[in-house]
């Protein structure tokens, strides 16, 4: 697993900004003209690390939208890393939450990491 850049967690909503965008976003890298040869999974990850934030992980369907699972340290990086990586208002448009709350099996650690509010039901 690479190593997380980044201390925060969010959870991003992407729609694309037309029909034409998500059918040349989800046109197999060997299909596009000109052909490209498909990346691994860690290719892929290797590029997702950016400047100022670092995308994990991807979840895609047949929707007009898929998640995304990034690292930052402000939801303001997010933006400014999808920016740079010219996919903001170019191929999708994106809303950004910081989960305060991030568990997750694949990890299978013995450290404690759910996390909970200091008071009431909401993080600062």
């Amino acid at each position: 697993m690479l190593k997380e850049r980044f201390s925060k967690h969010f959870f991003v909503i992407h729609s694309f900004v037309s029909d034409e965008a998500r059918q040349e976003y989800l046109t197999p890298p060997e299909k596009r003209d000109p052909p490209q040869p498909q990346k691994s999974e860690l290719q892929w990850a290797v590029e997702a690390i950016g400047e100022y934030a670092q995308c994990m992980q991807t979840w895609c369907g047949n929707d007009d939208f898929f998640y995304c699972h990034w690292i930052a340290e402000s939801e303001d990086d997010v933006y400014q890393q999808l920016n740079a990586f010219e996919l903001e208002g170019k191929v999708v448009n994106s809303r950004v939450s910081e989960m305060h709350q991030f568990v997750s099996a694949y990890r299978a650690s013995d450290e404690i990491m759910r996390q909970y509010p200091d008071e009431g039901d909401k993080w600062d």
